[in-house]
């Protein structure tokens, strides 16, 4: 829990992650190539594919970061440091407001993971983002690094649509019967609908 001190299970906190660590490096969004290994065309093309999720989806942030992690760092721990200490939120963004992906690409070592804020974690499961490192997988293989960003957000993208469709229908916002029958009906609900438009 974010008011937690430290992990009840195994103590780990960003106290002792800092001491471990070091100072966490400002970081921007949405693509911070602390490594270098990016062109400036890979940037502004993997940056547009963000800008366009981040255009339909204006309540979450994305934000990509290359670097060489440190050998003897542990990826979770220092990704989860890194989500918390790398200014890629802002100071408001605490707990259910912080909504923000991030995709932490090790360019020492071709691993990468991802990790959501507090406000995405009831809705997007761990499925959902091992299909966005699923999509990014083979460019990364290949150290095409901007293409693998691209592959990332695209999927993102499209597990966002599902989980749209799918989160007002788990919380019974969604009569089915409406829609079910709009087919049978005519025009039916499928009239009302577009009437409101």
């Amino acid at each position: 829990m974010e008011t937690d001190a430290a992990c009840g299970q195994c103590g780990f906190s960003l106290e002792v992650a800092d001491r471990a660590f070091g100072i966490a490096p400002a970081l921007q969004r949405p693509i911070a190539d602390v490594a270098g290994v990016l062109g400036a065309l890979a940037v502004r093309r993997a940056g547009h594919v963000i800008a366009e999720v981040e255009r339909r989806f204006p309540q979450v942030g994305i934000a990509v970061v290359l670097m060489a992690v440190p050998v003897e760092a542990p990826l979770l721990p220092f990704a989860f440091w890194l989500f918390n200490r790398g200014s890629l939120s802002s100071a408001v963004d605490k707990g259910g407001a912080n909504r923000l992906v991030m995709l932490l690409v090790d360019t020492g070592s071709d691993r990468a993971m991802t990790m959501v804020g507090y406000g995405l974690e009831p809705f997007v499961q761990e499925t959902c983002l091992q299909s966005c490192l699923q999509a990014a997988e083979q460019p990364l293989r290949r150290r095409r690094y901007g293409q693998a960003i691209e592959s990332f957000a695209r999927e993102l993208d499209r597990q966002l649509v599902e989980l749209c469709r799918l989160v007002p229908r788990q919380f019974g916002l969604v009569d089915e019967a409406l829609w079910l029958n709009a087919g049978a009906a005519g025009d039916g609900a499928l009239g009302m609908a577009e009437n409101l438009y």
